[in-house]
């Protein structure tokens, strides 16, 4: 039952008594130890004491037992005709609601002997915000059963209380020295007191604000629950909600909720923190709008690409088709390696102008990565139509340009798969797309191949090369090379392992070509091993020469879910005599794109086990702010094609210094990759990044002359 209903029921215990505990507090003490020294003179010292509250303009009351009321006044008035009674409910009845229950928890205390003296401020007048009272004193007397008896103190009117509450005030305990917007609230989420900086925020002033329910301005899930389950959390918890200003845009804001007592009631109050984090969610639309393009072409990436294609498939009406044209430029990698990556970026987007014009409005244009990409087309009943639009498409890419004063061409090849023959998944269509582009270019490029089911089969090329592949795995007879890396003092700190392969047959391999190989063909976690155990031997090594530099392996997603990954790495520990924290694992994002937390939960499981953990080339096309903020990565890299252009482009430095702040915020460290000149490497440092990998600093080299480099550093 509410307290103003035991007000109304007029018990004895609970309005009379309740209002005395409510103005007075602590034990009653003994008298001073000067008081017989003053007794001689008591006139004299009563006298100073009249003159002493009148020169503070303070008044004094008096409660008593038999009359169950206050007598108020000031040591002008000669009479008891001239001083003012109040009773109880008089007192009570005009006081905002809060107030109320304020004085009755007061009250008991002092009714039930825990405290005698009071020193509170209160409000007596819900109609008046700005009146306050203060009142002192303590119970004088108490009867055989420990009930009080008597009481006295002093009072004084307040126009602005708020500097002059005693320490242990709700002032006191909230606001002191706060920059942030912080308000008091009450166990209902009433707001009882703020600060200016939560003036500033609101644009509100405080008698706008005052008693009402802090859910009227601040929509958060958090406001859901009563304060005390949120506050029950020993550790600090942050949550987000919006901020609604009368006429102008919701504020978004971070807020943290702790809890105190107040010494004169025993009350609890929580006090509200808000952060205006306007700036931040900025800064994360930017880098979720950079973790959905890409920043070259502005065209969608590969996460985009994906989600957006399932979500056309779940749509796909009866008898209606849909079709994926995968494009690959034939040439690309000369002209860019001839011309330099900035002509390779102006062909680029002069393709991509390209394919725009040639598709239909409603048509899904993304880069898969490089020169590579992807049309999705909905066909309808016309089986046809990306057999016509592949065509126009093979004519428009041909089209000579002009770059740099050199008249260019490109062809293009294109695999073309159809939904739902083909498949009735983005995983499955894209990977026949890919198969059918891969045929396409056999047949000498600038050619369109239509999937059928004999293309997964290898060309007998491919068959060799994947004997010969799973055969150097077997017998340990693949190359493994280390890229340093470098802080900015040019010191190394650590180096990434490199596989090569060199074969009679094909030549050298890049891994671009015999990595796919084995994630296609189940030979990921048999590479992985074998990377693991040489990255294991290379620690080892730079360990016996004094330089206990960590060695990082990459790690792709299929080897992430083999279930022996971690006994793998233990194992190589324990064989080469290092800790855990010497080997650094490398995943990209695309580990994540599982529909389950399951890839998460071997992270961290890993971690746990002492290994730390990069994400390799965020932002190549997959990178989602969402993977930092659920998985504490140990490292991030920045992918190379943040470099291009990097000098030029204010809107990728601005990018990159975001991203290095976030990773700072989160306890991550930034490693960039692609630094091919100083002037990249100046750049960096300015925008944050603090360790670097790239050619200007250190091609990829073999271990030996990695030692000998090391030696020289000394």
């Amino acid at each position: 039952m509410s307290t103003d209903n035991e007000f109304q029921r007029g018990s004895p215990q609970d309005t009379d008594d309740s209002l005395g505990a409510d103005s007075l507090g602590e034990s009653v003490l003994p008298a001073p130890p000067f008081e017989n020294a003053m007794a001689g003179d008591l006139d004299t010292h009563q006298q100073w004491a009249l003159e002493a509250m009148a020169a503070a303009r303070t008044s004094y009351w008096r409660w008593s037992a038999p009359e169950r009321s206050f007598l108020c006044g000031t040591i002008a008035e000669r009479s008891d005709s001239d001083l003012l009674r109040l009773d109880w409910w008089t007192l009570l009845k005009t006081m905002p609601s809060a107030e109320r229950r304020r004085l009755i928890t007061l009250w008991r205390r002092m009714n039930d002997g825990q405290q005698n003296r009071v020193d509170v401020l209160i409000q007596p007048d819900a109609t008046k915000p700005s009146i306050w009272w203060r009142i002192r004193g303590a119970i004088t007397s108490r009867d055989d059963g420990a009930s009080p008896l008597a009481a006295t103190g002093t009072w004084e009117v307040l126009d602005d209380p708020r500097d002059q509450r005693p320490h242990g005030s709700v002032r006191a305990h909230a606001f002191a020295a706060s920059r942030d917007s912080m308000l008091v609230v009450d166990n209902r989420w009433r707001i009882l007191e703020i600060n200016d900086a939560f003036t500033t925020l609101g644009g509100l002033p405080p008698s706008a604000i005052l008693g009402r329910a802090l859910q009227q301005y601040i929509d958060a899930d958090v406001l859901r629950s009563d304060p005390a389950t949120v506050a029950r959390n020993d550790r600090i918890q942050h949550y987000e909600g919006l901020f609604h200003v009368e006429g102008a845009a919701p504020v978004p804001v971070e807020l943290t909720l702790s809890h105190f007592t107040l010494d004169e009631t025993g009350e609890t109050h929580y006090i509200a923190a808000l952060r205006d984090i306007s700036a931040r969610k900025r800064s994360e639309r930017e880098l979720e709008h950079l973790a959905r393009i890409d920043t070259l072409t502005q065209l969608p990436n590969r996460a985009t690409l994906q989600q957006t294609l399932n979500g056309r498939l779940l749509r796909l009406l009866p008898g209606h088709g849909l079709a994926v044209l995968f494009i690959d430029l034939d040439g690309f990698k000369h002209i860019n390696d001839s011309l330099g990556h900035q002509s390779g970026d102006i062909l680029l987007k002069i393709i991509v102008k390209r394919l725009r014009a040639t598709v239909r409005s409603k048509d899904l244009v993304a880069r898969w990565g490089g020169d590579e990409f992807v049309v999705v087309i909905e066909v309808g009943s016309d089986m046809e139509l990306a057999d016509r639009i592949a065509q126009r498409l093979l004519e428009a890419l041909s089209h000579p340009m002009v770059i740099g004063g050199h008249q260019i061409s490109v062809t293009a090849s294109i695999g073309i798969v159809h939904a739902p023959q083909n498949g009735r998944d983005g995983e499955t269509l894209l990977k026949h797309a890919d198969v059918a582009m891969y045929a396409a270019k056999n047949r000498g490029k600038n050619a369109i191949v239509v999937y059928h089911e004999q293309l997964k089969h290898h060309s007998l090329e491919q068959m060799s090369m994947l004997a010969h592949l799973r055969e150097a795995i077997a017998k340990d007879a693949l190359d493994f090379v280390v890229q340093p890396k470098f802080d900015g003092n040019n010191r190394m700190i650590g180096a990434e392992l490199l596989a090569r392969w060199m074969t009679e047959d094909h030549g050298e391999v890049p891994p671009a070509v015999f990595v796919p190989l084995t994630e296609n063909n189940g030979m990921a976690s048999a590479l992985g091993n074998l990377a693991i155990d040489r990255a294991a031997q290379y620690a080892a090594r730079l360990a016996a020469t004094g330089n206990p530099l960590p060695v990082s392996v990459n790690i792709s997603a299929l080897h992430v879910m083999d279930d022996k990954l971690a006994d793998t790495l233990r194992s190589a520990c324990q064989r080469h005599h290092i800790t855990a924290d010497q080997i650094e694992l490398e995943v990209t994002e695309s580990v994540f794109l599982e529909d389950t937390r399951l890839p998460e939960a071997r992270i961290k499981h890993l971690r746990s086990q002492g290994f730390r953990v990069a994400m390799d080339d965020f932002g190549a096309g997959y990178s989602s702010l969402g993977y930092l903020k659920r998985l504490p990565f140990d490292t991030i890299k920045i992918d190379r094609s943040f470099m291009h252009g990097l000098e030029a482009d204010r809107r990728s430095r601005d990018l990159l210094a975001g991203i290095v702040e976030l990773c700072n915020l989160l306890g991550m460290e930034t490693v960039a990759e692609g630094v091919e000149t100083e002037e990249q490497w100046q750049l960096l440092q300015t925008l944050g990044v603090k360790q670097y990998q790239g050619f200007y600093l250190g091609r990829p080299m073999p271990v030996e002359q990695l030692l000998e480099r090391l030696k020289g550093e000394l």
